[in-house]
């Protein structure tokens, strides 16, 4: 009786211990401001960063459309290479100043004023003094409209396309030096840069308007980058790189990114460490976000990262959101980590597979060819052999080689017994090419294959 008693005591107390715990953190989550600790440097949230004129992701427009063939990305950077040294030693914080200054003398550059308007003409004209292919991508929408500014570096020997861009536009009363002048400057030091030299692949440098309205500018550019099947293997955004008020805020930067985007964050993580000596940033990968203009290009289908200050600004959105408060020193170290990520990427070389030939007789071979300047890795050949006799017939055979070299051929064969008309197709795939298809028809005798005919 006495342990009852006892128990029903222990029991009550419990469940008053409980109640307090409950009334105390209600209590704290209606302090404003107060939140429980979470994982350090990990964002549960996204980022405050987001268009100033619309309220929330709700606003955006969907997009609904099937991935592209997106050729296979860029190794990863192994070792420091001079000629990436060479380009990031040219990158000072007078060439950053320089860039700020010209383009926050223009004031508040809304989208579809006269200043914003005067402020794309002064970058189109900065881009073709460099001597690059410049042109403006006009959009019209429901909301605004207004003018992309794109410039293009052509690569040697591809036509795969790495973008790096930010957005000239602000909010109204801003003369928008940080947000997003920093990422600006940024794309025009690379253009500045880069000119100079030759790439393998083309390099785009764009800059983007009506951000602050929703992401209409990189919206309406990512849609036609689409519909034109642009071959874009990554997208650099830097949106806000240049607000650092603790040494400690000024060794580290955050990335956003998407499930696909993730090699992207590795690669520029690589290139930090390559370069720490010239960049000193620790790059913090911090999940995904919609608030900036990478956003659209994940909505197309491509890999796309958005560059960040660590610590977010205090003056975000304001009038005096300009260079007194920024640290040139950071915007100046974080455009050298996006400009060495940009220029390993669009420097490596890819091997180019060809099929060179498909021929029957006795069964049926295929030759693939490596007509580019550097091995071909882990190389898979598949023929796919269909039709046949009411149609049955739908075999493949693959094989494969560690390594290709330049100018060097794989033969791979594929024996069948059947008979009647076939239709063949042979595909190569490397881990660092992109694949390659031929096609052809012939008729099958048993094993042997005749009258054989390349389709289109």
């Amino acid at each position: 009786m006495l342990g009852d008693i006892m128990k029903t005591m222990i029991d009550k107390k419990n469940i008053i211990r409980k109640a307090l715990v409950v009334l105390v953190i209600s209590c704290l989550l209606l302090i404003p401001g107060y939140t429980f600790a979470q994982t350090p440097d990990v964002s549960n949230d996204p980022t405050p960063h987001q268009p100033a004129y619309i309220q929330g992701k709700q606003d955006l427009i969907d997009v609904h459309v099937p991935r592209l063939l997106i050729p296979t990305p860029p190794l990863p950077a192994e070792r420091a290479n001079v000629d990436i040294v060479e380009l990031i030693q040219q990158v000072d914080e007078s060439l950053i100043l320089g860039y700020l200054e010209n383009l926050t003398s223009f004031g508040p550059r809304l989208t579809g004023t006269e200043a914003c308007n005067q402020s794309a003409q002064y970058i189109y004209q900065t881009f073709q003094d460099m001597g690059l292919s410049v042109r403006f991508h006009n959009y019209t929408d429901s909301t605004v409209s207004g003018s992309n500014v794109e410039a293009t570096l052509y690569g040697s020997d591809s036509t795969n396309i790495f973008i790096v861009c930010g957005h000239y536009d602000t909010v109204a009363p801003s003369p928008g030096a940080d947000d997003d002048g920093s990422g600006v400057a940024a794309v025009l030091a690379a253009a500045e840069i880069m000119r100079n030299y030759e790439f393998y692949h083309t390099i785009r440098f764009v800059c983007f308007s009506g951000e602050e309205q929703g992401l209409i500018g990189s919206r309406h550019y990512a849609q036609d980058a689409y519909s034109n099947n642009d071959t874009i293997i990554a997208v650099l955004n830097a949106d806000m790189i240049g607000f650092a008020p603790s040494s400690s805020d000024g060794s580290r930067g955050k990335i956003y990114e998407n499930d696909a985007s993730e090699w992207i964050v590795n690669y520029t993580q690589d290139i930090s460490e390559l370069y720490d000596e010239y960049i000193d940033i620790e790059l913090i990968p911090q999940g995904e976000t919609w608030g900036s203009d990478h956003y659209y290009f994940w909505q197309y289908g491509y890999d796309a990262v958005f560059y960040h200050e660590y610590n977010f600004n205090d003056y975000y959105h304001s009038a005096e959101d300009t260079i007194e408060h920024m640290n040139i020193s950071y915007s100046t170290r974080f455009t050298r980590l996006i400009l060495a990520t940009l220029a390993e990427m669009a420097l490596q070389p890819r091997p180019l597979l060809k099929v060179s030939s498909i021929t029957g007789g006795l069964g049926i071979t295929s030759v693939v060819t490596n007509v580019g300047d550097v091995n071909a890795s882990a190389v898979n050949v598949t023929i796919t052999v269909t039709g046949g006799v009411f149609g049955r017939l739908d075999v493949s055979s693959s094989d494969g080689v560690d390594e290709l070299a330049p100018q060097n051929s794989f033969q791979s064969k594929a024996k069948l017994f059947r008979i009647g008309n076939i239709q063949i197709g042979v595909t190569a795939r490397a881990s660092n090419a992109d694949h390659v298809s031929k096609h052809a028809t012939g008729l099958l005798l048993g094993p042997f294959v005749l009258k054989l005919v390349i389709t289109p």
